[in-house]
């Protein structure tokens, strides 16, 4: 890192207060091995506790309000946290209460294949268990959004620009209907590369990353850290 990017991303910290974007994928009482794997399970209760300590510290905003704010550069003197959801796991369900409960805004990011209730993710055999269609057009809260996790929960850069084109082609078709999607694109394991990003710059779609970091402007995406 130069001398000149150390002191502006220095003085960047001043003018800014950060915005934390976090992401969960599966929440449940007790950990089930047929469900997800062990790193993307939260328990019920650490999940409100990390929502509760959370909210000690920072608002929570929507994340197209939060990108508003890096994009525009818009002066923060308050801490802000966003609150995402990745892969559409149907224990994602279980929370929504507390989170409007609390005045939590929330994005699903959801993988369009499995909202047909029969299909299913590589690796797995009848679980996990994935929100469908109708359980995703049930929410009615204005607190929750939807964004886009790919069509299927592939590695999307071991595709060419065209497969991976199509394949955010297809998810956007199938959720563009629902209505509190945004055009935001979660990379499934946070892979991504320049010819990723070439195509939802192309397609007007803002990546969203999993990289362990925390926002302070707007570059090359929307950073996000695991929420526990």
């Amino acid at each position: 890192m130069s001398f000149i990017h150390k002191i502006r991303k220095r003085i960047d910290r001043i003018r800014f207060k950060p915005i934390d974007v976090y992401v969960f994928h599966s929440v449940s009482p007790t950990f089930d091995p047929r469900c997800c794997v062990e790193q993307d399970w939260c328990s019920t209760q650490n999940f409100k506790d990390a929502i509760m300590k959370i909210k000690e510290s920072c608002d929570f905003i929507s994340l197209p309000e939060a990108y508003r704010k890096l994009k525009h550069n818009v002066f923060r003197l308050k801490r802000y946290a966003v609150l995402t959801c990745d892969d559409g796991f149907v224990s994602a369900l279980s929370v929504l209460p507390f989170v409007v409960e609390q005045g939590i805004p929330m994005t699903l990011f959801i993988n369009a294949k499995y909202l047909d209730g029969k299909s299913v993710r590589e690796g797995y055999s009848e679980c996990p268990q994935y929100i469908d269609a109708d359980q995703l057009n049930s929410i009615r809260s204005d607190l929750i959004t939807v964004g886009m996790h790919g069509y299927e929960h592939v590695d999307c850069t071991c595709l060419s620009a065209s497969d991976f084109a199509r394949s955010v082609e297809r998810c956007v078709n199938i959720l563009e209907s629902h209505p509190r999607f945004i055009p935001y694109y979660a990379y499934t394991w946070g892979r991504w590369n320049d010819t990723t990003q070439g195509v939802l710059k192309r397609m007007n779609l803002i990546p969203v990353l999993c990289d362990g970091a925390t926002n302070y402007r707007y570059s090359h995406g929307i950073s996000r850290l695991c929420l526990v």
